[in-house]
């Protein structure tokens, strides 16, 4: 498609003098109440040096299938003529992403880590029943004016050939902070026009998290959100990305695109929010979700496609 969809990770890569990641290849996924488990078991650590572990892992065949992608579409918003989702992918890696934020090298514990942005960017159209390899690795270390912040980078492979990328930004808060400033997404001059009012289910959360594996418990109850001082239950930020970009799609499948967010306030289910937009030309448009009044920001990005 060329250069407006860009060339490398969005938010850094690996300092060049790191250790060269050892590969580990996860022939079979733990089971979600495994991996929380060890979400559990980590929650305390002390006194770690600010390192993220040299690890790279790696699920050499995950399939497309149909029924999970079904599913996930239901609950996004996606509709058939879409195709596989341009925001599906980040399923297939994300218990990586668990057992990466698991592993006792890891500085700090799982539970309480915030996710600040996503990047994604398909590279090649996907198809269902496709066998992709994923792989999962630490990037970049970087400063936040509430903690450190630090990337984890998703790349996905057909027959050798890399088709999806995603970059996901978390924040540990209240540490010393090291590395390049997280810079932040800048929409064009064009103000947004409101194009969508959404009502957001109790059980959104626990929707989401049935078709994605993230059972975070911020997102599923309001008990179990308020042991992590939310009032409420609160929707997934990837729920959010998704919705949006599933809104702007146009009916037809994506050959190419990017899709770049950050994360702001949580939103609190149930409850109701809008969908913000404009457009600087017919492939490309900002974004925003805003509460129910447009006047708090819940989601900014800006999505850039070209069709099949």
């Amino acid at each position: 498609m060329g250069e407006p969809f860009g060339t490398g990770p969005e938010f850094g890569t690996v300092n060049s003098d790191a250790v060269r990641p050892k590969t580990v290849v996860i022939e079979q996924l733990p089971a979600p109440a495994k991996l929380y488990g060890r979400a559990l078991s980590g929650i305390v650590k002390r006194n770690r040096e600010i390192r993220l572990p040299a690890l790279r892992l790696v699920r050499p065949a995950v399939a497309l299938e149909a029924g999970p992608i079904w599913r996930y579409a239901r609950v996004c918003g996606f509709i058939p003529e879409h195709g596989v989702p341009l925001t599906y992918p980040h399923l297939l890696a994300f218990p990586l992403h668990l057992l990466m934020l698991t592993d006792p090298a890891f500085p700090w514990p799982a539970l309480g880590l915030v996710h600040l942005a996503n990047h994604v960017r398909l590279r090649r159209p996907l198809a269902y029943k496709e066998m992709l390899r994923v792989e999962v690795e630490f990037g970049a270390l970087l400063r936040h004016d509430k903690g450190q912040a630090f990337v984890l980078h998703t790349r996905m492979y057909r027959r050798g050939e890399a088709v999806w990328d995603g970059d996901s930004v978390y924040l540990k808060r209240g540490v010393p902070a090291s590395g390049s400033a997280l810079d932040p997404l800048e929409l064009g001059p064009d103000p947004l026009q409101r194009i969508a009012r959404w009502q957001l289910a109790p059980q959104l959360g626990r929707d989401y998290a049935s078709v994605s594996g993230d059972y975070n418990p911020i997102h599923l109850t309001a008990l179990t959100a308020k042991a992590f001082g939310f009032p409420r239950a609160i929707a997934h930020g990837m729920w959010t990305l998704a919705r949006a970009a599933s809104a702007l799609q146009p009916p037809k499948p994506l050959a190419e695109a990017t899709l770049s967010a950050e994360f702001k306030l949580p939103m609190l289910l149930p409850g109701e929010a809008t969908l913000w937009s404009a457009s600087s030309s017919l492939i490309e448009r900002d974004i925003e979700v805003r509460d129910i009044a447009g006047e708090k920001p819940h989601l900014r990005g800006r999505m850039q496609w070209k069709l099949q």
